[in-house]
C-alpha cells in the first residue's frame, strides 16, 4: 500500500513536465529585430536650428519590414512628424535626419527612438537628448487701422525690416488679439462683423464663426487669446474657447442678463468680468477649466479697463469709478479684492503690462508708467492723443499709436527710437514672436 501512495507524486511530476513540454512546443512567440543605435550618442546636446543626423544598425533572422524614427518627450509624447521606412532586409544600416526647426518646442530633455518590426513582432530602442529651444523674442508689431466705419485695415512693422500690409477686412469692429504660437491673428466685430481667424503665414482666413445679424444687436463682446486658445464673449451670455482649427474648446455656464467685457487664464480657470445689463455691481466670475462650471463669484464697484494674472493665484484689476482709477489684487481661493493703489490721474483709457515689473496706463493724452512691487506712478510721456500701447518685457520697448505714427521707446528713456507711419486711425497694436 505504501509503494503505491509513493509513486503518486512522482507521476504527477512526470505529468506536469509533458505538459510542460507541449507547451512550450506549441509556443508562437517570434523574437524581434534587433536595433543599435549608432548615432547620436545618450545624452547629446542640441538648439533649436540643429540636425539629428540618425544612424541605426537593424538586424534579424528574417526580413524586417518598417521602420519608425521618432521624437518623444520624457512622457512618450511625439513632439516632431515620424519618420517612417520601407525596410524589407534583413540586416539594414537606418540613416535618418530630424531637423530641429519647430520655434515653439521647450527646452528640456527628449528622446529619440528607433522602432522596427517585422509584421508579428515589433521593438524600440532610444538615446536621450539634451534640447535648447528657441530664445523667445519680439519680431513685430502688428496693427489693426480704421479706413472707414466699416473698413479696416492690418499692417506689418518688423523691428528688423520695412512695414508692409497684410489684408483687409470689412465689418464693424469689437477687438483684436494675436496667437505667436499659432500664428494667427483673431478680430471680431460687433454687430456686422465675424470672428476670423487669419493665418499669418499665408495671409487668409483658417476659419470663421458668424454673427447673428437678424435682429442686429451685438454679437461678440470681448476677445483674447492665451496663445493656444482664443475666447470671446457673445450675446447669449457664454465665453466660447477655440482651437487653432476652429474646434469649440470651452464653453461657460450661461450669464444671459448681461455682457462679459473681459478674461484671462490663470492655471486651471479662466477669470471673467461680467457686467449686468441691470444693475450697480460688476461681478468678478471664475470659471473652471475646461469644464466652464462656476467656481467662485465676487462683487464689486466700478468698470474693470485691464485685467492681468499674477503668480500669486490671484489677478491685478484696473478699475475706473468714482471719479478715481484704482488697481486692485483678487486672489482666487480666499475670494478676496485688495486695493494697492489709487492713481493720482480720474480715469485710465488702455493698459499694458503689468510685465517684467513693468505697467504702462494711458490716460488721456498721458503715458503713465507703474511698478506695482514698489507702487511707483511716475508720468513717463505726453501726446496730442493715445490710441494704443503696448509693452515688451523681453526688449525693454513701450509702442504708442498717437496720432498717424507709432513710436517706440526704449525704458526708461523718454526719447523715441522709432517712427513708422500708419494707414487710417489705429484701433489695435499687437505683439507678435518668434515662438
Amino acid at each position: 500500500m505504501k509503494s503505491a501512495v509513493n509513486l503518486i507524486p512522482g507521476f504527477v511530476i512526470l505529468l506536469m513536465s509533458s505538459i510542460l513540454v507541449a507547451c512550450s512546443e506549441g509556443d508562437d512567440y517570434a523574437s524581434p529585430p534587433e536595433i543599435r543605435i549608432l548615432m547620436p550618442f545618450d545624452g547629446k546636446a542640441y538648439g533649436y536650428g540643429d540636425t539629428i543626423h540618425l544612424q541605426a544598425e537593424l538586424n534579424h533572422y528574417k526580413t524586417i519590414q518598417y521602420a519608425r524614427v521618432s521624437m518623444v518627450s520624457v512622457n512618450n509624447v511625439l513632439v516632431l512628424p515620424a519618420l517612417n521606412f520601407n525596410v524589407n532586409e534583413s540586416n539594414y544600416l537606418l540613416t535618418a535626419s530630424i531637423s530641429l526647426d519647430d520655434p515653439q518646442m521647450d527646452d528640456g530633455t527628449y528622446y529619440v527612438q528607433v522602432r522596427a518590426g517585422d509584421g508579428e513582432s515589433e521593438i524600440a530602442e532610444s538615446v536621450k537628448v539634451q534640447y535648447s529651444a528657441l530664445e523667445k523674442a519680439l519680431v513685430s508689431v502688428l496693427s489693426v487701422g480704421k479706413l472707414s466705419s466699416s473698413a479696416y485695415v492690418v499692417s506689418d512693422f518688423p523691428l528688423d525690416g520695412q512695414p508692409y500690409e497684410l489684408f483687409r477686412f470689412q465689418g464693424d469692429y469689437s477687438g483684436a488679439a494675436v496667437s505667436s504660437v499659432n500664428r494667427q491673428l483673431y478680430t471680431a466685430g460687433r454687430i456686422n462683423g465675424n470672428l476670423q481667424a487669419w493665418n499669418l503665414a499665408e495671409n487668409r482666413v483658417d476659419w470663421t464663426v458668424q454673427t447673428i445679424v437678424n435682429p442686429p444687436l451685438v454679437s461678440f463682446y470681448h476677445l483674447w487669446s492665451d496663445e493656444n486658445e482664443v475666447f470671446i464673449s457673445d450675446r447669449d451670455g457664454y465665453i466660447r474657447g477655440y482651437t487653432a482649427e476652429g474646434l469649440v474648446s470651452f464653453r461657460s455656464q450661461p450669464f444671459p442678463d448681461g455682457k462679459f467685457t473681459g478674461f484671462v487664464r490663470l492655471r486651471n480657470w479662466l477669470i471673467a468680468v461680467y457686467e449686468p445689463f441691470n444693475g450697480v455691481l460688476s461681478e468678478l466670475v471664475v470659471f473652471n477649466y475646461p469644464g466652464g462650471t462656476v467656481f467662485r463669484k465676487f462683487q464689486f464697484q466700478g468698470k474693470v479697463v485691464h485685467l492681468n494674472p499674477d503668480d500669486n493665484e490671484g489677478v491685478l484689476i484696473f478699475v475706473n469709478g468714482d471719479g478715481a482709477s484704482t488697481v486692485f489684487h483678487y486672489a482666487v481661493t480666499e475670494n478676496t479684492m485688495v486695493k494697492l493703489r489709487t492713481f493720482p490721474f480720474h480715469d485710465i483709457s488702455k493698459v499694458t503690462g503689468p510685465s517684467g515689473g513693468n505697467c504702462f496706463i494711458a490716460s488721456g493724452n498721458e503715458l503713465w508708467w507703474y511698478r506695482p512691487a514698489t507702487g511707483s506712478t511716475v508720468r513717463y510721456l505726453t501726446f496730442d492723443e493715445i490710441r494704443a500701447v503696448q509693452y515688451d518685457a523681453l526688449s525693454g520697448r513701450v509702442f504708442v499709436a498717437a496720432g498717424n505714427s507709432i513710436e517706440s521707446y526704449r525704458v526708461p528713456d523718454q526719447a523715441s527710437i522709432a517712427t513708422v507711419a500708419v494707414q487710417g486711425e489705429t484701433a489695435d497694436l499687437l505683439l507678435l514672436y518668434n515662438r
